[in-house]
C-alpha cells in the first residue's frame, strides 16, 4: 500500500512539474473583423492604440477621436468588407498557422500554441487570461509581421507588456531575412507566375506608415526595401520590378510611391503584364484582398494592362511553419 501511495505522490509531482514548464507560444497579429457587425467596435480598438495615431487631449482625446473616426469609417470599410464576403480571414488563417506550428512542435517541449489579435478576438487579454489559468511559465511571443515598426510589432510588444502577471516574453521578430521564409514567399510568386504565358513585370507592394514615423528612427521602409533586394537576388534579377505602397490614409505625409501611382508610371513605360507580390502580410486580409484583388487590379485594368495577377500571402506554407519552428527552438535552446 505504501509503495502504491508514493507511486501516486512521484505521479502527481511529474504531472505538476509538467505543467509548471509548460511553454506558452504567441501567434500575434493585427487582427480583423470577421463580419459587419465587428467592424466599428474593431475600428475602436485600432484607432485607440497610441502606436497607431496620437491624439491630443490624453487618454479621453484618444477615446473621443477613435470613436469619431470609427463612426465615420465604418459605413465605406462596410462596402469593402462586403465585396470580400463579409469578413476578413485573418484569424482563421492564424488559426490554421497555429494548429501546424502545435504539430510541428511536438517532441520538442511542453509546447502550446495560442493565437492573440491586437484589436479584435482573440484579444490580448483573452489570451493573457488563458495562458494564466494554463499555469505557463515560459512565454515566447511572435508577432506575425515580417518586417519591424513602432506601429506594428512595438505595439504588439508594448500591448502584450501590459497584461498582468505573467513572466517576460521571449519575443521572435525581423523574420523577413531567414532563408526558408523568402524560400516560402518565392514559392508564392513562382506558383502565380504559372498564370502568365510571357514574363511579367513584378510590384512589390508594402503597407505605408507616415513619413514622420521613418524620420523619428523607425526602421521598417530600411526593412521593406532590404527584403525587395532579398527576394529579387533569390530571384536572380530575371523579372523587372518595382517597390510600391498601400494603405495610405489621412492627409499626412506616407512613403510613397503609392500604388495607384506606380501603375501609370509603369503603362506609360509600356508594361502590359504585372504579378503583384505583397511583402508586409503572412495572411490575406482587407488590404490584399480588396486593396490588391479588386482596387489596383480594376485601376490596372482601366489603364490598359492586359494582365493583372496576385501572388498570395505564405499562409500556412510549410516552409514558414517550418521557419516558426527553428526560431522558436533556437531562441529557448531546444
Amino acid at each position: 500500500m505504501f509503495k502504491r501511495q508514493r507511486t501516486t505522490i512521484l505521479k502527481n509531482n511529474l504531472e505538476k512539474d509538467c505543467i509548471l514548464h509548460k511553454h506558452a507560444v504567441i501567434l500575434a497579429n493585427l487582427g480583423a473583423p470577421e463580419s459587419i457587425q465587428d467592424l466599428r467596435p474593431f475600428l475602436k480598438n485600432l484607432f485607440m492604440d497610441p502606436d497607431i495615431v496620437r491624439f491630443p487631449f490624453g487618454k479621453i482625446g484618444q477615446r473621443f477621436f477613435s470613436s469619431m473616426i470609427s463612426l465615420l469609417r465604418a459605413p465605406k470599410s462596410a462596402r469593402h468588407y462586403e465585396l470580400i464576403g463579409g469578413g476578413s480571414p485573418l484569424q482563421k488563417q492564424t488559426e490554421i498557422q497555429a494548429e501546424l506550428l502545435r504539430k510541428a512542435l511536438q517532441g520538442y517541449g511542453n509546447y502550446k500554441v495560442y493565437t492573440a489579435q491586437r484589436y479584435w478576438h482573440p484579444l490580448f487579454n483573452e489570451t493573457a487570461n488563458q495562458i494564466w489559468n494554463d499555469s505557463v511559465q515560459k512565454i515566447t511571443l511572435v508577432p506575425l509581421y515580417p518586417q519591424y515598426s513602432t506601429t506594428t510589432t512595438q505595439s504588439i510588444i508594448n500591448h502584450w507588456r501590459r497584461q498582468p502577471n505573467l513572466p517576460e516574453p521571449q519575443i521572435i521578430w525581423r523574420f523577413y531575412t531567414e532563408g526558408l521564409y523568402l524560400d516560402a514567399v518565392i514559392a508564392r510568386i513562382q506558383e502565380a507566375l504559372q498564370l502568365f504565358d510571357e514574363k511579367p513585370h513584378l510590384l512589390y507592394t508594402a503597407h505605408s506608415i507616415p513619413v514622420s514615423r521613418i524620420k523619428a528612427g523607425d526602421s521598417y521602409q530600411t526593412e521593406i526595401e532590404r527584403h525587395y533586394e532579398l527576394l529579387q537576388e533569390r530571384l536572380d534579377y530575371r523579372y523587372e520590378s518595382t517597390l510600391a505602397w498601400q494603405s495610405k490614409i489621412g492627409p499626412v505625409e506616407w512613403i510613397g510611391p503609392s500604388v495607384k501611382e506606380s501603375l501609370q508610371a509603369l503603362r506609360k513605360k509600356g508594361v502590359e503584364r504585372l504579378l503583384v507580390v505583397p511583402l508586409s502580410f503572412v495572411s490575406e486580409n482587407l488590404e490584399t484582398l480588396f486593396e490588391l484583388d479588386i482596387e489596383y487590379k480594376a485601376c490596372a485594368l482601366k489603364n490598359g494592362f492586359h494582365q493583372y495577377e496576385r501572388a498570395a500571402t505564405v499562409q500556412d506554407h510549410p516552409f514558414f511553419i517550418k521557419m516558426l519552428v527553428n526560431l522558436i527552438k533556437e531562441k529557448n535552446n531546444d
